[in-house]
């Protein structure tokens, strides 16, 4: 077996090397105890950092070179190394309820948390992954790096979404008195309307929000504009004291105001985050006459 000569991890694979059992049991501690240093968070945290591959996690040749797989994992208590040729294709992953790095609560805060862990993932993968050696390595190496980054990402436009609606609560309670506002308690991309919210004198606040960067230079596409139009056509229907239509895009700002404008009489059109600090970027559209 080709031995680690250097590096964080090399205690641990001279360790592995030493031994001769099948399987191998270390705590969290007994692992940080060889090496001598304390593991990094997202070895708490991810499976993504126990993967048994180099291609998405180079340190993995710690117990790969030694001739071990990972078995299981059980986040902070213990790891099982199992021989090579004994192991399994997939790795079992027990994590504590108090410590799941995925689970997401219905507070601001939690959603927060969830895209941070989900960035520090995305962080972690793509250092220990041969990004700069992309255009080198072939189509299934690629495939499969692209893969594993979609995983840990996964629907990131509702994040930008979940973000846009905390800007939109900054807009709105500079605007309107409410008793709160819990942007996490509507999930990202359920139907309805992005916002609806009572203020605390009984007023009904309505709003859409788009983060759409328009298809064309000076228009949206066709499936976007339908998408538009549906939430044109929700604000008109919708009988309330005060409507918006948020958007996240200058130029789809300027498209909106330039060719849409005959769609959202009574409703105010926002651009976020500019409007937070300029009232050029707040456009109310009149009803007609």
């Amino acid at each position: 077996m080709s031995r680690l000569k250097e590096g964080r991890y090399a205690l641990l694979q001279q360790y592995l090397m030493n031994v001769s059992a099948n399987e191998i049991k270390l705590t969290f501690s007994e692992i940080e105890s060889i090496l001598k240093e304390s593991l990094p968070a997202s070895a708490y945290k991810y499976k993504a950092w126990w993967g048994n591959t180099t291609r998405s996690q180079k340190h993995a040749v710690t117990w790969l070179h030694a001739g071990y797989k990972i078995k299981e994992v059980d986040f902070g208590n213990y790891v099982i190394f199992i021989k090579a040729e004994r192991a399994e294709s997939q790795v079992s992953f027990k994590v504590d309820d108090s410590n799941r790095a995925n689970e997401v609560d219905h507070t601001e805060a939690g959603y927060i948390e969830k895209i941070s862990n989900k960035l520090m993932e995305s962080q972690s993968f793509l250092n220990n992954a041969e990004v700069d050696a992309f255009s080198n390595i072939d189509v299934m190496e690629q495939f499969e790096l692209l893969k594993g980054l979609r995983r840990i990402l996964g629907n990131i436009d509702n994040d930008m979404s979940f973000l846009g609606c905390l800007l939109i609560k900054q807009f709105l309670q500079s605007r309107h008195d409410f008793t709160e506002l819990n942007m996490a308690l509507k999930a990202q991309g359920s139907p309805g309307l992005d916002v609806d919210e009572m203020t605390a004198d009984g007023q009904r606040v309505i709003g859409e929000l788009k983060t759409t960067y328009p298809y064309k230079e000076n228009d949206l596409g066709a499936q976007q504009k339908n998408t538009f139009l549906n939430d044109f056509d929700k604000l008109q229907r919708t009988e309330a004291d005060h409507k918006y239509f948020f958007l996240t895009e200058r130029q789809t700002f300027d498209i909106v105001r330039a060719k849409y404008t005959a769609y959202l009489q009574g409703v105010t059109v926002v651009l976020l985050p500019q409007a937070l600090s300029d009232n050029r970027f707040i456009v109310a559209v009149k009803e007609a006459e």
